[in-house]
């Protein structure tokens, strides 16, 4: 946590003579305030603090009313019925006008036209939404403004689809060519009746990156190509020297292999074997097999690895052939991690796919109000929302000290000079 003052918000800073001053001039009824309530009596005084802040940009541009000045570059003509949005709501006011001195052109306050600005409304509208308010009780959560407009049902889902559709542009658009990029997560999440391949980059200070998503029906290898394809765009060297950290899929790692052939090295899921392991022996067995399975992983060198497996796999084929087959399956890749040399923290950060998956179930969090996804754009639109939120509160992999030796590992490995 911050130690420095600098980040709090101080209050406005008076005099104490000017203040019984105002206090004079604003004669405040007591009574009708605490009648009222604090709260409701503070919202109404918003809108004479507003008049009094643009009160002051008019000062400053036409100076002080009645005062002669003939260097100034405007004056007063009178005041609009305008409009602005403060507190998540809309509400009128009064704008003062001003105009050139010879009357022919209208000069803008910057002020008001800072009220008229809506993105801060429906950034803080959207982030309300993603934190489980529907839009039906969000105007409760505001505190009403005289006159207020624009916290109905409609209006807020309004303000909320602009928002996230901003954030999805900016999902869509980032460029990664300036990232170090050495290790990156793939896999795919459920939104309604599609599936979403999403990519999560690590760079060599271990921070990660959402990369980028591609909806399909299917995590079908063409949708996994199509990923891939998107991220060279963006910036992925093409020439390779990355680490794919993949659950198994035969589909995704069919389309590594096509775009990047050996010039990338893949390492299987260690949970993800262990959880298809399981399904080929009995439950009395599954218990045992996984803790076989983890203590040949944590094996240090590749060859003490290797020989757990083979005994595992001998262990395995005198009742279980089947379960003794799949162990088989990509044990190769399942022990990438270890022919690079990779030990302690880093390999334990790296041989599974729960980084992705922990931003998976913040997004399923920030979705979880959402009960009918009628487009693919809707559902586009909060899964960006929510994976880009989701990274705000991402932290470093552990070990990220040694990311730079395994990215120098994995250039020669794509014969990179």
């Amino acid at each position: 946590m911050s130690r420095s003052s600098s980040a709090k918000q101080h209050p406005v800073k008076v005099s104490k003579e000017r203040l019984d001053a105002i206090t004079e001039i604003l004669s405040l009824d007591l009574g009708l305030i605490i009648r009222g309530e604090v709260d409701n009596y503070l919202t109404s005084l918003l809108q004479f603090v507003l008049h009094l802040i643009m009160n002051t940009e008019v000062m400053e541009k036409a100076g002080k009313r009645y005062e002669r000045n003939a260097e100034r570059g405007c004056v007063r003509w009178a005041s609009q019925a305008s409009s602005g949005y403060i507190l998540g709501q809309k509400v009128p006011f009064q704008k003062p006008r001003l105009r050139t001195p010879d009357l022919k052109a209208e000069v803008p306050l910057d002020t008001a036209e800072l009220l008229k600005d809506k993105e801060a409304l429906n950034e803080r509208t959207a982030q309300k939404l993603l934190m489980g308010i529907s839009t039906r009780r969000l105007a409760d959560t505001i505190d009403g403004l005289l006159q207020e407009h624009g916290v109905g049902r409609q209006s807020i889902s309004r303000r909320g689809i602009e928002a996230m559709t901003a954030r999805l542009e900016e999902f869509q658009n980032r460029d990664f060519e300036n990232l170090d990029l050495v290790a990156i997560f793939i896999d795919g999440i459920h939104i309604g009746e599609q599936v979403h391949i999403v990519a999560l980059g690590v760079d060599t200070a271990g921070k990660k990156h959402v990369l980028a998503m591609q909806p399909g029906e299917t995590e079908d290898h063409v949708v996994c190509k199509a990923l891939l394809a998107n991220l060279i765009d963006r910036g992925l060297s093409e020439i390779g020297g990355y680490l794919f950290i993949i659950d198994g899929s035969k589909a995704l790692r069919k389309a590594i292999r096509q775009v990047f052939q050996d010039r990338v090295a893949v390492q299987r899921c260690i949970e993800h074997k262990k959880r298809n392991l399981e399904k080929y022996v009995p439950k009395s067995m599954q218990q045992s097999v996984r803790h076989k399975m983890q203590a040949a992983f944590a094996e240090e060198t590749l060859a003490e690895a290797e020989s757990k497996f083979h005994q595992l796999r001998e262990e395995l084929s005198m009742s279980r052939q089947s379960a003794a087959k799949s162990l088989l399956e990509g044990l190769g890749e399942l022990l990438t991690l270890h022919r690079l040399g990779v030990t302690g923290p880093l390999r334990k950060s790296l041989c599974t796919t729960n980084c992705i998956e922990s931003i998976f179930s913040s997004a399923r969090y920030y979705t979880r109000n959402v009960k009918r996804w009628r487009k693919e754009e809707q559902a586009e639109r909060w899964l960006a929302a929510g994976l880009l939120e989701a990274e705000k509160r991402l932290k470093p992999v552990h070990g990220y000290t040694r990311l730079k030796n395994l990215k120098q590992k994995l250039l020669k490995l794509a014969k990179v000079k």
